[in-house]
């Protein structure tokens, strides 16, 4: 009986059943376990024994504190900044009609396949001690704040992480039901209060999970923080630093650090849905908000200010485009003059970054979208308590930063009967893992919708369950697969946080090689891997949407 509630469904179909207990086997063997090592050896000191050092030494010196407190700091004033941002965006273009908003309204999305670092690297060349704009200043002799501050650090955070706040709580103003603004407007109610008593109270679920995405991100980015923040340490750099330091690391501090990473995102996690469940709120459907037409002043005021946030967000792309072809001499930049020096040396004498992330990206999107196809279809449709459990583990790396896990990877496969430190398989598994929960969510909608009804009418006729999957199920959910495919090509190939720890000599990726030439000051050089980067996203991007017609 107790077998039979577990499984559910699961025990009438033994080839289902096998995979969901071979993909907990995975997890649990390649995630679980050595994120708990990790947590483990934080209570182990060098010689294996229990000790409270590593925390004693966390809560007692100072410069781990103010990591701590660093991070703290700036994943909630990123959070509120990315919120206030997307969600204004978001409420203008979802309630307000006016010309240029179809246009212009989707652009935005484009930050999400920008990746992090080459944003840092064309904010440094556009604001940085030497860059375009304060040369220009200099004739005023005025100079701008230090980019590499506070400032800096939300400033560029902010513009790569609003985006994630924008989508989900777009989509929410747009599947509101009208009548309860409708019944609150005629009560006689301003606009403006109608707006945060009615509308923000049925948006905070949608609000919740966009500022945890953003609150995730920022506590586990490493590429901005590394780049922008030498003065101001925060926990994702400070446990690199740690695991790389000749001088002084400790082991134990290391995981010292990656768990307090880990604590943090759980308990984040857990704060966000014990607050949006109990705001939860049935709505009916159907029944979209109207745009209301404006015109005149208001009309300009808000082509201003969605053109504004439009084109800071895409800045970073038209700064690296630009810079590729400038020459240079050492870090100084002479624009005006071009050349194709910069791409004819990262294309043909250094190609090797730009292999070894194409190899990596391909092999990881191959494994990840049949792994997510699989095991979306059994959370959507062989529910049951071990499918609840996948889908938990699953979404797991959303609470990890980057360096975490690939810390996690090399102290658990660094010795014993399955040795992958200082291969390329360690890299492939991170990314794999890292990009995974994306990749079952975006499999998942379009087979919630699917009706089960049409695979029951092939097992009726004698078809096994997987085959009925594989000729009926499949095909319908085919955009789904790609959608799937497209969201792990791009994001594995713009990780950062967990190859930093993972890469070895030979196999540095594009990310690493902009990481370290913008980390020199060879700001052209970056920018032109940062060109070839951004070619290898969009080009498969623009692909899949406008030649396979996919809907992302």
């Amino acid at each position: 009986m107790m077998a039979s509630t577990l499984l559910g469904p699961l025990r009438r179909d033994p080839v289902w059943l096998a995979w969901a207990l071979l993909s907990l086997l995975v997890l649990g063997y390649f995630l679980l376990w050595p994120i708990l090592g990790v947590m483990m050896d934080a209570w182990r000191d060098d010689s294996g024994q229990l000790s409270f050092n590593g925390f004693q030494r966390f809560w007692s010196e100072a410069s781990y504190r103010d990591a701590l407190v660093n991070t703290l700091i700036l994943g909630v004033a990123v959070t509120c900044t990315s919120v206030l941002l997307g969600g204004g965006l978001a409420l203008v273009l979802a309630r307000l009609s006016f010309p240029v908003a179809a246009l212009i309204g989707a652009l935005p999305l484009l930050t999400l396949v920008v990746p992090d670092v080459v944003v840092a690297a064309s904010w440094i060349v556009v604001l940085g001690k030497q860059g375009l704009v304060n040369n220009w200043l200099s004739a005023w002799d005025v100079q701008l704040p230090s980019l590499f501050s506070w400032w800096g650090l939300i400033f560029v955070m902010t513009l790569t992480n609003y985006v994630y706040a924008f989508v989900p709580i777009l989509a929410g103003l747009k599947s509101m039901d009208r009548s309860l603004e409708e019944a609150a407007t005629s009560l006689g109610r301003p606009p403006m209060q109608v707006l945060f008593t009615v509308t923000q109270p049925l948006m905070l679920p949608a609000i919740g999970a966009g500022a945890l995405i953003v609150f995730m991100h920022v506590i586990g980015d490493f590429g901005v923080p590394a780049l922008l923040g030498a003065h101001t340490p925060v926990l994702a750099v400070k446990t690199y630093n740690e695991f790389v330091s000749e001088m002084g690391g400790s082991p134990q501090m290391q995981s010292t650090l990656a768990t307090v990473l880990i604590v943090l995102g759980l308990l984040v996690l857990m704060v966000q849905k014990g607050i949006v469940e109990r705001r939860q709120y049935q709505m009916e459907s159907g029944r979209t908000p109207l745009a209301i037409r404006i015109s005149g002043i208001p009309s300009a005021l808000a082509v201003v200010f969605v053109c504004s946030v439009v084109l800071v967000s895409i800045v970073p792309v038209v700064v690296v485009c630009v810079t590729a072809f400038t020459k240079s001499m050492g870090p100084v930049l002479r624009y005006g003059s071009w050349t194709l020096q910069h791409m004819e040396h990262a294309l043909m004498r250094a190609p090797e970054p730009l292999y070894n992330s194409l190899f990596l990206a391909t092999i990881a999107t191959i494994g990840g979208v049949v792994f997510s196809v699989l095991t979306a279809y059994l959370i959507t449709k062989r529910r049951s308590w071990l499918t609840h459990c996948l889908d938990a583990v699953v979404m797991l790396p959303l609470t990890i930063a980057g360096t975490v896990l690939g810390i996690a990877l090399i102290n658990a496969f660094n010795s014993g009967w399955l040795v992958l430190t200082g291969t390329w398989m360690i890299m492939g598994l991170a990314y794999f893992l890292r990009r995974v929960p994306t990749s079952v969510r975006a499999a998942m909608g379009p087979m919630f919708n699917l009706k089960s009804s049409i695979e029951e009418a092939s097992i009726s006729l004698g078809v096994s369950p997987f085959r009925s999957f594989v000729r009926v199920v499949l095909p319908l959910v085919m955009p789904a697969v790609w959608a799937a495919a497209v969201l792990m090509w791009i994001t594995t190939l713009s990780e950062l946080s967990a190859t930093v720890v993972l890469y070895f000599g030979g196999m540095n990726t594009m990310p690493i090689e902009i990481f370290q030439l913008v980390d020199s000051g060879r700001l052209a050089q970056a920018s032109a891997y940062s060109v070839i980067l951004l070619l290898s996203i969009f080009i498969p991007l623009l692909f899949a949407r406008f030649v396979c017609r996919l809907k992302i």
